[in-house]
């Protein structure tokens, strides 16, 4: 499992789960509050990194959208997903992270449907806006809810 040097990384990311989820009604809505926080995050993190440099100016393929979630993996986890599959995801781009640094050693029972790490989600949907490729983008599964691996769907418009 990759292992965040930076516990307060992980500290600010659970005080922020744990903030949304005791200001919200439902897990539909706390998994869209934090995609929103993510869109926000996520505008920075294109702006004030390498992922301009690294991306192609038009994402126009699925293929363009995989090599785009290649590079945004290296430039903020160093390293690649798991899987990038767009064989079973018929119009959708889907990627799986077995070690997902949002969600290690967080073990929630009883939240089915809770993406703990949808905040992942919102950066990858800016990123692309930047990219002029209109997608909704969610997480399908999270290791925090005792799947075996973080699962997000890229379905593009």
């Amino acid at each position: 499992m990759v292992k965040i040097e930076n516990p307060l990384l992980l500290g600010l990311y659970a005080q922020t789960v744990d903030q949304v989820l005791s200001s919200t009604s439902s897990i539909d809505e706390a998994n869209q509050r934090l995609r929103e926080i993510g869109k926000e995050l996520g505008s920075q993190v294109y702006l004030n990194s390498e992922i301009v440099e690294k991306t192609k100016e038009t994402v126009t393929t699925r293929e363009d959208v995989a090599k785009l979630i290649d590079v945004v993996f290296r430039t903020l986890y160093n390293k690649r997903p798991t899987d990038v599959d767009m064989d079973t995801a018929r119009g959708s781009v889907r990627i799986a992270d077995k070690d997902c640094i949002w969600c290690q050693d967080v073990n929630l029972e009883g939240m089915r449907g809770f993406g703990y790490c949808e905040v992942f989600s919102g950066m990858i949907e800016a990123i692309l806006e930047f990219k002029d490729v209109q997608a909704k983008v969610f997480q399908e599964a999270s290791r925090a809810t005792g799947a075996d691996n973080c699962v997000w769907n890229i379905r593009l418009n």
